[in-house]
């Protein structure tokens, strides 16, 4: 039995750093037609052998976690009636506390955003944006100038691959654009436990 044991407890240890060593797949997606946006975050772990998402839209807000194409959780994210009770009988923040250690937060969360900002790499941005303003005139002068900005940032970054429809007979803004990341998790490690340990005091 104790062999067995050893030998999941090893199983586990092995995939745990296989998942902070191998960097995470992020992908953000957003879409927006006429009044309604949706969005959508999915995160793979081990080159998606484990994977979730969460989907916000004004129909739908919820939590799915998956392994090997099997649903291990799915949950709404919608607040249930206990989870605002116990909210609401939690003692209100100090803001006076929390101003006062302003300084330190700030630092604290500079630092975080610091490391992912260095440790997350830009794999691809793709999508459709379709423009229109009130009059012809500036929906053309707009796209001339975002064809323009498009062909600069391509040149520094190659990764994005972005459509421009205009829409000259009518005033729209709809877009379909989606966004994918790598992030290392062994990498944030450290920022993440200096973050928590300077806020854990504030809070």
């Amino acid at each position: 039995m104790i062999p067995i044991i050893l030998a999941v407890l090893v199983v586990f240890a092995v995939l745990i750093a296989a998942a902070l060593i191998i960097p995470v797949e992020i992908a953000i997606k957003l879409i927006k037609e006429r009044s309604i946006a949706e969005g959508r975050v999915s995160f793979g772990f081990l080159k998606g052998t484990a994977s979730g998402h969460v989907d916000f839209s004004p129909e739908k807000q919820e939590f799915r976690l998956q392994a090997l194409g099997f649903t291990l959780l799915r949950r709404p994210l919608e607040k249930r009636a206990e989870e605002k009770k116990a909210k609401a009988e939690k003692p209100p923040t100090d803001w006076k506390k929390v101003a006062g250690h302003a300084d330190e937060l700030y630092a604290a969360g500079k630092e975080l955003a610091r490391a992912l900002v260095k440790n997350t790499s830009l794999k691809s941005v793709e999508g459709t944006v379709k423009i229109g303003l009130p009059y012809p005139a500036q929906t053309g002068m707009l796209i001339g100038c975002l064809y323009a900005g498009s062909g600069i940032a391509k040149a520094f970054l190659p990764e994005i691959h972005l459509e421009i429809e205009p829409f000259f007979a009518e005033e729209k803004l709809d877009a379909d654009v989606e966004l994918e990341l790598s992030l290392p998790l062994f990498k944030m490690i450290i920022p993440l436990i200096r973050f928590f340990r300077s806020t854990r005091k504030i809070f």
